[in-house]
């Protein structure tokens, strides 16, 4: 059963929507959106007794054609290569520096407005469950659509996207990144400390701080009473259709969505 669906949505017209999906340690997440960017259909799940390739051959709706399939792994075997550094060819060369890399496939994304390249590294069994059921898919790091969206926004911002044991953070400057680096966190606490930890580092009075990602009410609130300027961006078409947890999980899969 979907967690949300669209009175427009037409299951026999799918060639014509787009599918985003995030997969993470314990959680899988898909959104089709029409070309208008529209949510039609949401669902959360959990891979809890399960694994990857069960779901998609249980859900029906992942075995069909779209226009277009983006999928963000959440991970964080990842790093930003200048565009004057990089070298295609290097790229495992260049995760290895700051992880350790076994039976994964590696990627590189340019990222537009940085002049930077986002290398990272997807578990093959992933990306061979994924291709097989959706052999189009383009393939992401939760980086790439959380720098997007933090250079198309006004002012001094930090973006900080929960997943489970993790964190991503995000600073930018109007259009220019001045941070992005992702922690492994225990609690809320943690989450709080990194932050504080780089507007120390960068000297920076914020205008917003945005969350997004797995956090639930008691840790939006415990969050929001360090920083004043907290607050939650999500498309707000997704917090009329579904509770606001579900939107603020469910927040990078939009970005993902609208990155050029």
């Amino acid at each position: 059963m979907l967690n949300f669906i669209n009175r427009k949505f037409n299951s026999e017209r799918t060639s014509k929507y787009r599918l985003s999906i995030q997969i993470s340690l314990d959680g899988f997440l898909f959104c089709i959106f029409d070309a208008k960017n529209c949510c039609l259909a949401a669902k959360i799940l959990s891979l809890e007794n399960t694994d990857i390739d069960s779901l998609f051959a249980t859900e029906s709706l992942l075995t069909k054609r779209f226009s277009e399939v983006r999928c963000i792994v959440v991970n964080q075997k990842s790093t930003l290569v200048p565009h004057n550094c990089f070298d295609k060819n290097q790229a495992d060369e260049y995760l290895k520096f700051v992880c350790d890399i076994t039976d994964e496939k590696i990627f590189s994304c340019k990222i537009k407005k940085t002049g930077a390249y986002c290398v990272f590294a997807i578990d093959n069994s992933i990306f061979n469950t994924v291709k097989k059921y959706q052999p189009q898919t383009e393939f992401y790091n939760q980086s790439i659509p959380l720098i997007d969206s933090a250079l198309h926004s006004d002012g001094k911002n930090m973006f900080v996207f929960f997943d489970s044991n993790t964190i991503d953070i995000v600073v930018s400057n109007n259009e220019k990144l001045l941070f992005h680096n992702s922690y492994t966190t225990e609690s809320v606490g943690d989450a709080i400390y990194f932050a504080a930890a780089v507007k120390k580092i960068l000297h920076i009075e914020l205008d917003n701080i945005y969350l997004s990602g797995k956090i639930n009410k008691h840790e939006k609130e415990e969050f929001t009473s360090f920083f004043d300027t907290a607050k939650f961006e999500v498309n707000k078409e997704l917090i009329f259709i579904t509770v606001i947890e579900n939107a603020l999980r469910l927040a990078l899969l939009d970005k993902l969505n609208k990155c050029a």
